[in-house]
């Protein structure tokens, strides 16, 4: 996974699965991204370099606050720019596949 694609999957994932949980969701939507064909990855990983360029500034000069991306995401969950919108869902969408399959009990 791309820098800015753990850090939305770290911010979809359940808060109150355990850590070995969080671990293992964060593996499977790595391996799912990275057995995608090379043309939809390559579309995905745009988007990612795109999407997460002023986060990953922010980062790199200390500013980066987990709640601002927090409410990033959740913006782009309901805006009415397709590639925003389709990105999040995307990766909730294998987020919450793998919290169901890894730890039905948990969720």
């Amino acid at each position: 996974m791309l820098w800015f694609e753990r850090q939305v999957v770290a911010t979809l994932v359940n808060p109150a699965l355990e850590e070995r949980v969080r671990t293992s969701v964060e593996s499977y939507v790595d391996s799912t991204l990275r057995s995608m064909p090379e043309y939809l990855r390559a579309g995905v990983a745009v988007e990612s370099l795109l999407f997460g360029a002023w986060p990953r500034i922010a980062y790199t000069l200390g500013r980066l606050d987990p709640e601002d991306v927090k409410r990033r995401i959740e913006r782009w969950s309901t805006s009415r720019v397709d590639p925003l919108r389709q990105y999040v869902r995307l990766l909730h969408s294998l987020v919450l596949f793998a919290e169901n399959e890894l730890a039905p009990e948990a969720v």
